[in-house]
Parts: structure tokens; C-alpha cells; sequence
């Protein structure tokens, strides 16, 4: 389940480049309805792992928004 929203989380980003939080959330929630519902907790989980790999980053002077890094 973690690499199934990661790569939500990823492709979502690639698409919109820089996302809200809350946005971000909604819109991993929604592509993941089909197979299961995830868990807030989960998907921070998922979006910490991804920028410890450094595929995204706090944008920067906003704590809430994520960009992706190219």
C-alpha cells in the first residue's frame, strides 16, 4: 500500500509541480478510492518518505505546500 500511494503522491506532483497540502491529501484520497481508503497518517507517512528521497520538498517560505523536485 505505501508504494501504491507513493506513487499517487508522485504523479499527482509531477503533474501540478507545486501542491497545498490539504490538496495534496484530497486528491490522494480521491485516485486511491477505487482500492482502499487511506489513512491521514499513512499518506504523511508516504509524502516524509518521499522527501527523505528527496522527490519533494517543502516549497520554500510556505509550510504547507510541497514541490516537486525535477
Amino acid at each position: 500500500m505505501k508504494l501504491y500511494l507513493q506513487a499517487a503522491i508522485m504523479r499527482i506532483m509531477k503533474a501540478r509541480k507545486a501542491i497545498k497540502h490539504n490538496s495534496l491529501m484530497q486528491q490522494v484520497i480521491h485516485q486511491s478510492k477505487n482500492r482502499f481508503t487511506p489513512s491521514v497518517t499513512m499518506i504523511k507517512k508516504c509524502i516524509e518518505a518521499l522527501m527523505k528521497k528527496q522527490y519533494l520538498e517543502r516549497t520554500p517560505n510556505t509550510q504547507d505546500e510541497y514541490s516537486y523536485v525535477t
